[in-house]
């Protein structure tokens, strides 16, 4: 790539706006016409600036402008880091001189105004380079407006003007494009979720017109003044002058006769309208955020959560490839300028939620107990921040296990029989000691008829005597011996 780039930068402005083909006035009125194309030809939404204006027109709607609102900050609120491309130092000084550039230009508000792409399928800024002492120098980074540009089959983008409506061929190394990602290769940019909210938008805007009919309608009631059927023309005159002075909260002054009620409606009026609404906002929300549960208010603390993760792998989405497309634009054109042979440098935007450090600690403690491994000083500052150095002990070490022993109170050689006959009795050659004993009184059970005769058979000297018990006492006297041995060695005392 670095081949086809020029030898220094274009400094002209390219994608200047110009007069009239900006702003309100491109879109003003013409939304009834838009939408009539969009449904007549969906194939015009590629490259059409009538649909990038219809585009623009949705987003007047107040929650298509929130849900939208909601993805783009989420996905620039992490800060923009930029990491050497490789080892070497002129890959370090290469990075550096990147990130001051991107931080004079107000990187995070352009990255937000390119994440537009969200909506229309993608976003072209212009890179206004300068000369700064043999050095390029990014002076700014413009978002232009997407109704500017056209695409060629092959996905070269167009810059139309007023004199070229066909496109101009836009020059190297001066514009970045950021794209959603296609359906197919066939496709100069995947559709933006606009193409999924000007429906419910348009709907949403008609329930919206006839609620208001609805609510002007049925939610007073209606006047009703009773004339005879051969009523002369100027008592019907009167009476219409009548209704028009109550509703305008004028005084009325009536015939002798004349009788004036009121009709209330017997529907409420509004009720259907106002979840036509919602399910409008809903379907919105479903194409810009992946989720509803984000936009609304509601008792479901674990669906919002589930739904939650939905959005921060939207996010995160956005985040990568708005990246990737400043790295492969302007950071590779920056580094081949001013640094050539450098690495071109990493651009991240990490967009995951803190973690739960309260959490890990828990996990930490659990691990490092069952294991009976510690975390190194290196994990733990890089994981919980901070500096650490290992505590000192108060006392020397084997001072402070005298001290430990010596509070313990004072120890029997009981104690230390105690001890071995409980490891006695957890080794698994216990079951062999124990098995000489066990077994005659398991046969004697075994062959009883009865329990009367395996009582008596217990009582026997026969049964007494098949017991071997000599591997036992051998075991508890070596055992025993052991214990008042090391017992004597334990912090002696009385009760």
């Amino acid at each position: 790539m670095a081949k086809d780039l020029p030898a220094t930068p274009d400094t002209a402005e390219i994608a200047a706006p110009e007069a009239g083909r900006e702003g309100i006035g491109a879109w003003a009125g013409a939304w009834l016409d838009e939408m009539g194309a969009f449904a007549a030809d969906p194939r015009q939404w590629r490259s059409d600036p009538a649909s990038i204006s219809a585009a623009t027109a949705a987003l007047t709607d107040p929650h298509a402008r929130a849900v939208l609102d909601q993805r783009l900050d989420a996905g620039t609120a992490a800060p923009l880091e930029v990491e050497p491309g490789g080892t070497a130092r002129r890959d370090r000084i290469a990075a550096e001189d990147l990130a001051g550039q991107l931080e004079a230009i107000e990187i995070d508000r352009v990255s937000r105004e390119l994440l537009h792409a969200v909506w229309y399928g993608y976003a072209i800024a212009e890179c206004l380079w300068e000369i700064d002492g043999g050095r390029a120098r990014l002076a700014d980074l413009k978002v232009r407006d997407p109704a500017r540009f056209r695409f060629r089959p092959d996905g070269t983008p167009l810059l139309i003007a007023r004199d070229r409506p066909r496109g101009i061929e836009l020059p190297p190394a001066k514009f970045t494009v950021l794209r959603q990602p296609r359906q197919h290769g066939g496709q100069p940019h995947g559709p933006g979720v606009a193409r999924w909210c000007l429906w419910p938008v348009w709907l949403k805007r008609q329930g919206v017109r006839f609620w208001s009919t609805a609510l002007e309608k049925f939610g007073m009631p209606a006047l009703v003044i009773s004339l005879r059927g051969d009523a002369p023309p100027e008592e019907v005159a009167l009476a219409l002058e009548t209704v028009s002075a109550v509703i305008g909260g004028a005084g009325v002054v009536t015939k002798e006769g004349q009788k004036i009620e009121t009709l209330d409606s017997q529907r409420r009026a509004g009720g259907d309208y106002k979840e036509f609404t919602a399910a409008m906002d809903g379907m919105i929300a479903d194409a810009v955020l992946g989720q509803r549960a984000t936009s609304e208010i509601g008792p479901w603390q674990a669906t919002a959560e589930v739904h939650a993760e939905v959005l921060q792998r939207l996010v995160a989405a956005d985040a990568r490839r708005l990246s990737a497309a400043l790295q492969h634009s302007l950071a590779t054109w920056l580094t081949h300028w001013n640094h050539p042979g450098a690495a071109v440098p990493r651009l991240i935007r990490d967009t995951a939620p803190p973690e739960d450090l309260e959490r890990r600690a828990n996990r930490d403690d659990i691990v490092a107990r069952m294991s009976e491994l510690k975390p190194t000083q290196a994990y733990v500052e890089r994981t919980y921040g901070g500096e650490w150095e290992a505590a000192a002990p108060s006392t020397p070490p084997a001072r402070a296990e005298e001290e430990r022993l010596a509070l313990a109170g004072p120890r029997r050689a009981g104690d230390a029989i105690d001890r071995a006959v409980d490891a006695l009795i957890e080794d698994e050659g216990w079951t062999r000691i124990m098995e000489p004993i066990v077994q005659p009184v398991l046969d004697a059970a075994t062959d009883a008829p009865g329990f009367a005769t395996f009582r008596q058979r217990l009582d026997g000297e026969a049964l007494q005597n098949a017991m071997d018990t000599s591997e036992l006492a051998t075991t508890l006297h070596r055992t025993t011996f052991s214990a008042e041995i090391a017992g004597q060695g334990e912090p002696e005392g009385g009760e």
